[in-house]
């Protein structure tokens, strides 16, 4: 069976799950939408988790969010093992169909290079806010976080993977939130990076703890995978049975 790329697109986007009528503590404020990036290789529970657990977060904290996206990353990020991203978002899109909140967005798969995290959260707002100011009329003001582990945080330390630039703009521009993973603390490292401590009162963040997020990877799933393993209770209904059919990870 062959799968074609879905937006669901209103705007340039899928919308269907957004929460149009959303509101916050703050009169005025903007709205949230949730981005988690990543290769998706293939996607699991945890991956929905996250995202579950951070519109939690801001729930309880009355800050208004529209709904959230999964991002798969192109085929040209070159990566040992990375499956082509019309089959990464078709798992996706089964994996999200479990979800009332999550969609996915295959603007970062469809491009012809690798897309930089910002450069991807820049297209979303775009849209997203595009597609609210034409619902609701007038401006859409949007502000897209990234969900992520504090692990990914601790990436932000390795010596010319990130600029200060981009740093800047993921934790000030955009905002994150962090799911805490054990032996990993975001905040420490947040605040060990020069440019960023320097800013600390503009920081976007938000740190949410917990106690039930396995170590469950997209590498061990591959692993088992190769070993003839079955992975179908760690991954969102049907995305087992599409890497059966595809003969994927093999």
């Amino acid at each position: 069976m062959t799968r074609s790329f879905s937006s669901g697109c209103s705007g340039g986007i899928g919308t269907e799950k957004l929460d149009w009528d959303v509101k916050g503590r703050v009169e005025g404020g903007s709205k949230v939408v949730l981005l988690a990036c990543g290769s998706f290789n293939p996607p699991h529970k945890v991956h929905l988790r996250m995202l579950e657990l951070a519109k939690d977060a801001l729930d309880k904290s009355g800050v208004p969010v529209l709904g959230a996206y999964m991002s798969p990353v192109s085929s040209h990020y070159k990566k040992k093992g990375l499956v082509d991203a019309e089959h990464r978002v078709a798992m996706c899109q089964l994996a999200a169909a479990q979800s009332p909140v999550v969609m996915v967005d295959d603007w970062e798969a469809t491009q012809p290079q690798w897309s930089r995290t910002h450069d991807v959260l820049d297209s979303v707002r775009e849209r997203v806010g595009r597609a609210l100011a034409e619902k609701k009329g007038g401006a859409g003001d949007v502000r897209v976080m990234i969900v992520c582990g504090s692990d990914l945080i601790e990436s932000f330390k390795v010596p010319n993977l990130w600029s200060d630039e981009h740093l800047e703009s993921l934790v000030i521009d955009h905002g994150i939130v962090c799911i805490s993973r054990s032996g990993y603390d975001g905040k420490a490292t947040l605040d060990s990076i020069p440019a960023l401590h320097e800013r600390k009162e503009e920081w976007q963040m938000v740190f949410v703890e917990n106690d039930f997020l396995t170590d469950l990877s997209s590498t061990k799933l591959r692993a088992a995978l190769d070993s003839d393993e079955s992975i179908a209770d760690l991954v969102p209904e049907g995305v087992y049975g599409y890497i059966l059919e595809h003969s994927l990870y093999k």
